[in-house]
């Protein structure tokens, strides 16, 4: 999907506190289609979501980690780390 936002992870999983960077965000209340790359290069479908400016509610897909542990589908709270809305970390887990 060459229009779905790219979202990079700074390590092989997501938890509370992980630093994630997006380029591009969807428009607020609106879904979208999302590439998640974790940085041991595994990666995973997802659906992002802009709750408010600096929130973002993030599905991620279940995938396999590099050492092909598996890793069952979440949804997570990301909050903006800085004005240009490129770097984010982990809030926590949503229901």
């Amino acid at each position: 999907m060459s229009d779905s936002i790219q979202i990079q992870v700074a390590d092989s999983h997501l938890y509370p506190g992980c630093a994630v960077h997006i380029a591009h965000l969807p428009e607020p209340a609106l879904a979208a289609a999302a590439i998640v790359e974790f940085a041991d290069g595994s990666g995973a479908n997802a659906t992002c979501h802009r709750r408010a400016p600096d929130e973002l509610e993030l599905t991620v897909d279940g995938y396999a980690t590099q050492r092909r542990h598996p890793v069952d589908a979440k949804h997570w709270l990301l909050l903006a780390v800085d004005a240009t809305h490129n770097s984010w970390r982990v809030k926590r887990r949503l229901p």
